[in-house]
């Protein structure tokens, strides 16, 4: 903040004396009187002056990669995820644009050709989480000894 006027010495409510001085806000013009050195480190009058001149945050990213899946910037989506709930998996998103409602909670959308990041709606199919595991269980042959193999 400017200094406007040095007000002197005086003393302060603990016993000690402070310079004082007057100082104009460089957001609202108002004159401000406080402890010198304070004044001068000071850049705003008050946390509502601070506030219209800080730089905000932006909004989250639009689009993340996590666990081999994109999600997407939904705050609003009933189904969001995440610590704050704003992120949607992208298949999700894209069947539900394809079949005009929301997927319920036993709904999951396969991927044919297993790859987590192609999201187009040919290369998605929509089974019940039940199907879903006996379609990658199937795919899964036991060795000579009973054991699965990983």
């Amino acid at each position: 903040m400017e200094l406007i006027e040095d007000l002197g010495m005086k003393e302060a409510g603990d016993g000690r004396t402070y310079r004082y001085g007057l100082f104009r806000c460089p957001v609202c013009g108002q004159g401000v009187i406080k402890i010198k050195k304070d004044g001068i480190n000071a850049k705003y009058c008050s946390h509502e002056c601070y506030a219209t001149q800080r730089e905000r945050r932006g909004p989250y990213k639009r689009k993340i990669i996590s666990k081999k899946y994109a999600y997407i910037y939904r705050p609003d989506h009933p189904h969001a995820i995440g610590a704050k709930k704003l992120y949607v998996a992208e298949h999700r998103l894209v069947m539900e644009e394809y079949l005009g409602r929301y997927l319920d909670e036993n709904e999951v959308v396969h991927h044919i050709n297993e790859d987590t990041l192609d999201n187009r709606i040919e290369n998605l199919q929509l089974m019940t989480a039940s199907e879903h595991i006996k379609l990658h269980k199937a795919n899964i042959k036991r060795q000579k000894d009973g054991k699965f193999k990983t």
